[in-house]
């Protein structure tokens, strides 16, 4: 029963801390206005960027990393196994996609993802972020590149199973990081849709073809 307890207490902790909505709080600190109102429509931190600036964007991004810190630090207090971690930062990016404070709405969960697994599993995670680097250097197309991104980070947390240096100190190995990751990756493809890539590249960086 104990066990219970523990998973439904970082289920919930993860979920309330990911559903802290930091970029629209920033949106409307600098600009009085509602992120969902905007663009894409989507709470992150690069419409933050987009539509507010680069201060406003850079702390609202570094709420998000703080979020991911303390889901890390505080599943660490409660239990210090894996498994914990890896249901925290799932939990949390269930939050931050669907947000209790904003009726549902909110941004892609891709900090806590990105914060989460340089973390924990820093050189697989980092292979995968090449692939994106790479597909996206190459063809300039946004939408590609994450699509890859997003299909690639699986299979190369798979290698956490067999090398995973403790660089921030958690070397562990396991197959639970490849199957975290699927999970965030599933989250990204149900929430996501093609045309908010378009969307950023075009006020971002200019028009492109996707």
């Amino acid at each position: 029963m104990t066990a219970v307890f523990l998973v439904i207490g970082i289920v919930a902790i993860g979920y309330l801390l990911g559903s802290i909505p930091t970029a629209w709080i920033m949106m409307r600190l600098f600009k009085h206005q509602d992120l969902r109102q905007l663009g894409t429509g989507n709470v992150t931190s690069t419409a933050v960027i987009i539509h507010a600036g680069k201060l406003p964007g850079t702390l609202s991004l570094l709420g998000e990393i703080l979020k991911t810190f303390l889901a890390l630090f505080i599943a660490y207090l409660l239990v210090d196994e894996l498994w914990a971690y890896l249901l925290m930062l799932v939990c949390a990016a269930v939050g931050e996609i669907w947000s209790i404070w904003l009726e549902g709405a909110g941004g892609r969960g891709q900090a806590i993802f990105v914060t989460g697994f340089l973390v924990l599993s820093p050189v697989p995670f980092m292979l995968a972020g090449l692939c994106f680097l790479l597909v996206f250097f190459t063809t300039k197309r946004l939408h590609l590149s994450n699509q890859v991104f997003h299909w690639v980070a699986p299979m190369m947390l798979m290698l956490a199973n067999f090398f995973n240096p403790a660089m921030f100190g958690l070397g562990r190995h396991s197959w639970g990081y490849a199957l975290a990751g699927a999970a965030f990756c599933a989250l990204f493809f149900i929430k996501h849709r093609p045309e908010t890539d378009d969307i950023i590249q075009s006020q971002a960086w200019g028009t492109y073809s996707r």
